[in-house]
C-alpha cells in the first residue's frame, strides 16, 4: 500500500488538487488541514473515491490522537508530520508528499518514486549524458540502500523569497535523477517527496509557526536530521524525477518576512546537527540519540530535541486504526 500526505491551508485549492490528480495513483490520501477542525468540500465526481481513500485530519483530531501535540507544529507546512506518522501507522509501504500547489507534469509519477526507490543503477557514468568507457551494458547492478527519492518541479522554482524578490528563480532546464552525495548536505524541498516506511520516524518536520521563532524552513531542517541519520546508517537518498508542476499559491513579500528569522540560523544549526554522535543501528534508535542531543541545548534547539523525542515515542505504540472519514 502507498499513501499521499498533503498539508493545506485552503480548501478550496486542495479541491483543484485533488481534480487535477484524478484518477488518484495512491491508496489512501491523507489530508492534514491546517485549521482547528476539518472543512473540505470532496468535488462531486471524486466523492465515491473518496469515501475508500481520502482522510482528512486538523488540530482537534491531532490534540485528540498523540499524547502531546505540541510535537506536531500550527500554521506551517511542517504540520504535515502528522499525516508522516499517520501513514505510517496504518501500514503504509511507501508514503509520499505533495504540496497543494504541485500538479501533474506527465504521467508515472508513483512509478517514478518507486524505481527511484527500489531500481537505482548502482554504476553511473562519470560524465552526465555521456557513455564513458568502462560503463557496464548490462549489468548496472541495483542499489538495495536507496530509502529517500526527492523530486524536482518545473513552473515556479523553490526558491527562497530574496531570489524571488531579485528575480533569480531560473526555470529547472534537464532533470537527470542522480544519489546525492553522502558527505555533503542538501536543501530537502518537501513538495515532492517519497520515502520507504523504514524511515518514517526520521521524517520529522521541527516545531515551527505557531507559537514558533521560524518558519518555512522545516523541511530544510528536517532534511538535515534525515541525511544527518541517513549518512550514518549507509541509506542513500536521490534527486531528481519525477517532476511537478510548481504553481506558486504563497507571496513571497509574506515569505520574506516569514523566512527572516530563520536565514541567520540556517548558517550554523547544521553545525550543531552535524557535530552529534551516533552509534544506532537502526532510524529509530539514531533520531532519539539525535533527540537527546539537541534536547541538552539552549532554547529553539532543545525545543526541537524534545520535539524529536515525542516524535520518536510516536512510534514506540503506534495502533494500525481505519481511516477517518472526510
Amino acid at each position: 500500500m502507498n499513501a499521499l500526505v498533503i498539508p493545506t491551508n485552503s480548501a478550496e485549492r486542495l479541491a483543484e488538487f485533488l481534480e487535477a490528480w484524478a484518477p488518484w495513483p495512491w491508496d489512501r490520501i491523507i489530508v492534514i488541514q491546517d485549521a482547528p477542525t476539518a472543512d473540505l468540500t470532496i468535488p462531486g465526481a471524486l466523492r465515491e473515491a473518496a469515501e475508500q481513500r481520502l482522510e482528512v485530519h486538523a488540530w482537534d483530531d491531532i490534540d485528540a490522537v498523540i499524547p502531546d501535540p505540541s510535537v506536531i507544529s500550527r500554521q506551517d507546512s511542517a504540520i504535515r508530520s502528522f499525516g508522516f506518522w499517520r501513514a505510517w501507522a496504518t501500514g503504509a509501504e511507501i508514503i509520499f508528499t505533495l504540496d497543494d500547489d504541485c500538479y501533474p507534469c506527465g504521467e508515472g509519477f508513483v512509478e517514478a518514486h518507486r524505481d527511484n526507490l527500489y531500481r537505482t543503477p548502482a554504476w553511473q557514468s562519470s560524465v552526465p549524458g555521456m557513455r564513458v568507457r568502462g560503463l557496464p551494458y548490462r549489468n548496472a547492478g541495483v542499489l538495495r540502500d536507496v530509502h529517500v527519492s526527492m523530486g524536482l518541479w518545473r513552473g515556479v522554482p523553490d526558491v527562497d523569497a530574496v531570489s524571488t524578490l531579485a528575480g533569480r528563480d531560473e526555470p529547472l532546464g534537464a532533470v537527470r535523477t542522480r544519489v546525492m552525495p553522502a558527505a555533503q548536505y542538501f536543501p530537502l524541498s518537501g513538495m515532492n517527496v517519497a520515502f520507504r516506511r523504514e524511515v518514517a520516524c526520521l521524517m520529522y518536520f521541527p516545531p515551527m509557526g505557531l507559537g514558533r521563532p521560524f518558519r518555512r524552513f522545516d523541511d530544510i531542517w528536517g532534511g538535515l536530521t534525515l541525511q544527518r541519520v541517513c549518512r550514518h546508517l549507509g541509506y542513500a537518498i536521490t534527486c531528481g524525477d519525477p517532476v511537478v508542476d510548481h504553481r506558486r499559491a504563497s507571496d513571497p513579500f509574506v515569505n520574506l518576512e516569514k523566512e527572516a528569522p530563520g536565514i541567520a540560523a540556517n548558517e550554523h544549526v547544521w553545525e550543531t546537527v552535524d557535530a552529534v554522535p551516533l552509534t544506532g543501528t537502526t532510524p529509530h534508535a539514531c533520531m532519539v540519540e539525535l533527540g537527546t542531543a539537541l534536547a541538552a541545548e539552549e532554547g529553539y534547539l532543545g525545543d526541537w530535541g524534545r520535539g524529536i523525542l515525542g516524535w520518536c515515542r510516536m512510534f514506540e505504540s503506534a495502533p494500525v486504526t481505519a481511516p477517518v472519514a472526510p
